[in-house]
């Protein structure tokens, strides 16, 4: 099955978008619908290539069987489907570090406002394994999660104050460490706060950067 995807999806590449150390990253197009759009990144070593490029073909796939099963549960009609990615490359301890943030929409109707959320694919490029937060707590950054939980409320609480932003009365402390972070061109650590995780849906999906 994937390698029938993979033939599919190679016929699918539209141009060459960027370089990320050793990586190549272009843009592909789920069934050509220019609204789904998704990285398909080349390494050097073909089985690496191709594990990493299977985590993102199963990001694509849940998200068009999510769209479907919500429009048959509710019975309302997709207005709108899209996906969109941008992508972050460092190297840290001799590790290329291939950082994806997958933005993913669904609208329909009926629905007061779309459904938007973000979530990160943190690949080691040289193996393709995926970087999870026991990296950040074991191998890479060695701070314990009650550590990171602590940064992440003070830059949270920082970050709203300074932009103004209304969080929910219960928000903090946090519950739970959030799901998805990723690591920017400066090697800081980003936490995401999907809608409605921690603040109303006017302020938007937030973003903390606990390393400024």
């Amino acid at each position: 099955m994937r390698k029938i995807f993979w033939a599919a999806l190679v016929a699918l590449i539209v141009s060459v978008q960027s370089f990320c150390g050793a990586a190549t990253i272009e843009t592909a197009y789920f069934n050509g619908n220019e609204k789904i759009a998704y990285p398909v990144v080349h390494v050097a070593d073909a089985a690496v290539t191709e594990k990493i490029n299977g985590k993102i073909e199963e990001e694509i796939l849940t998200f068009i069987k999510e769209v479907h099963y919500n429009a048959q549960y509710y019975d309302r009609k997709v207005l709108d489907a899209r996906t969109s990615y941008e992508i972050g490359c460092n190297e840290a301890g001799g590790t290329v570090i291939l950082s994806i943030i997958m933005t993913k929409s669904q609208y329909f109707e009926g629905a007061a406002h779309p459904a938007t959320w973000e979530h990160t694919l943190n690949f080691n490029t040289s193996t393709g394994n995926r970087m999870g937060m026991d990296y950040l707590t074991e191998v890479g950054e060695g701070v314990s999660p009650d550590e990171f939980k602590s940064r992440i409320e003070r830059k949270l609480r920082e970050k709203t104050e300074r932009e103004k932003i209304f969080l929910f009365e219960d928000a903090l402390p946090l519950k739970n460490l959030p799901e998805n972070f990723y690591w920017d061109e400066n090697l800081h650590v980003h936490f995401i706060f999907q809608h409605y995780e921690v603040a109303p849906y006017a302020a938007g999906i937030i973003d903390v950067d606990i390393d400024a």
